[in-house]
């Protein structure tokens, strides 16, 4: 009797708890004021966090009751209802996503990943505006300052075959807070611009503070790209005058695609970059007057979103590739489960990597940095995307050599 119970107890803490991270990952990819936005997280944590408290001091008080076989305490109507639905999350929805997790596979068309991992903190220093982040960047396992520098090489079928070894770095969230320094993104502007890309795309939020924008010249303004830099803006770029963020955007050379899009020309062969700022910023770009699909001449479409709940959107224009960010790829993520926590009405489906649904390939970045300077299990990242022309089943015998990064003393 006292281990059914307990079993009980359990489901209802983990029914609980989901319930409570979906509805917090599903808020933050909706366009909500920040003032609700920030009512509605704190008090949805507040009750992830006190359900299972209280549910314990009543189970203390009555215990005895609980495992006597003549009588169970009574509870109001509304909250037997609500524990007979978290048990049912944990007995339904909760184990089949707990099995999607445990068998996760890198899809057919990742071809190669290979990864330096180099530890900034060596050489950077972090200026935290308030006393508190000098210390978490010193928490035992955060790897705030620790940067993979990936090289992937990925199968997109609709790549022509005169794009065929396209390469595009994929920055994104730099979030310039002042929390973490300046000379941290110096340094990943460098290896962005030792991995030589043909083109860099930013894929949203990049100053969270007003007093950070001067930091956009000395930085993203000395990306070396042969084809330009490119980006859209997310919801913590809000959080600046966009008027501003932009003229300073474009005095450093970067180039705004937010709502729009623009053709440009790779070895003889069009390519439609495109831009996607919903739901924070609208239009996306209007894409009637583009050719739909990459034949007889016609661009090889590449999108930039903030967020990857605008996959759907792009798969449903006929996109070839989709760059995102938003999620940081959970910033904290569990043995065997990953990912728990992720800022999107798809909870942690598209928390980080590649991802395959015809016809669009998508590459979610975890991100440069973040608004909370703690990540554990989940370093930030800057990607070199190499595109191959040709279907996902090729060898990866002809795979590029990764690019030789000069070290980190």
């Amino acid at each position: 009797m006292a281990i059914l119970l307990v079993l009980l107890l359990l489901a209802t803490v983990a029914g609980h708890a989901a319930l409570w991270i979906a509805f917090v990952n599903h808020i933050h990819g909706v366009a909500f004021p920040r003032p609700v936005m920030r009512v509605l997280s704190t008090s949805a944590y507040s009750w992830l966090l006190a359900g299972p408290v209280l549910l314990a001091l009543w189970v203390v008080r009555a215990w005895p009751e609980l495992t006597s076989t003549s009588a169970w305490p009574t509870l109001p109507s509304g909250l037997l209802f609500y524990g007979v639905f978290c048990c049912a999350l944990a007995v339904g929805p909760l184990p089949r996503w707990l099995w999607q997790r445990l068998t996760v596979r890198s899809p057919a068309i990742l071809r190669s990943n290979h990864t330096a991992r180099l530890n900034l903190a060596r050489t950077v220093s972090h200026s935290p505006a308030r006393g508190p982040w000098q210390h978490l960047t010193r928490v035992p396992g955060n790897e705030v300052l620790l940067l993979d520098v990936n090289e992937k090489t990925i199968d997109v079928p609709g790549l022509p075959l005169a794009l065929d070894g396209l390469s595009i770095v994929h920055l994104s969230d730099l979030h310039f807070t002042g929390r973490i320094g300046r000379e941290y993104f110096d340094e990943v502007v460098r290896l962005a611009n030792e991995l030589e890309p043909d083109l860099v795309a930013i894929t949203g939020d990049l100053v969270d503070k007003a007093r950070c924008i001067p930091w956009i010249a000395p930085t993203l303004g000395k990306l070396v790209v042969p084809h330009g830099a490119y980006y859209v803006l997310g919801n913590h770029d809000l959080r600046v005058d966009l008027v501003e963020l932009r003229g300073e955007l474009a005095k450093a050379g970067l180039i705004a695609l937010g709502g729009g899009w623009r053709k440009v020309e790779i070895n003889g062969q069009l390519i439609a970059l495109a831009g996607n700022e919903l739901p924070w910023i609208a239009p996306p770009a209007h894409m009637a007057d583009c050719p739909r699909a990459p034949r007889g001449g016609e661009p090889f479409r590449v999108l930039l979103s903030h967020s990857p709940d605008q996959y759907a959107w792009a798969r449903e224009r006929g996109f070839d590739l989709m760059l995102a960010g938003h999620t940081h790829g959970g910033q904290i993520q569990f043995p065997l489960l990953g990912p728990v926590v992720a800022p999107s009405r798809c909870g942690v489906r598209y928390a980080s990597g590649t991802f395959h649904e015809p016809p669009t390939v998508m590459h979610v970045s975890r991100g440069v940095s973040g608004l909370l300077p703690l990540r554990i299990n989940c370093r930030p990242e800057l990607t070199k995307l190499v595109l191959r022309a040709g279907s996902p089943v090729r060898s990866t015998a002809s795979a590029p050599k990764a690019t030789t990064l000069r070290p980190v003393s």
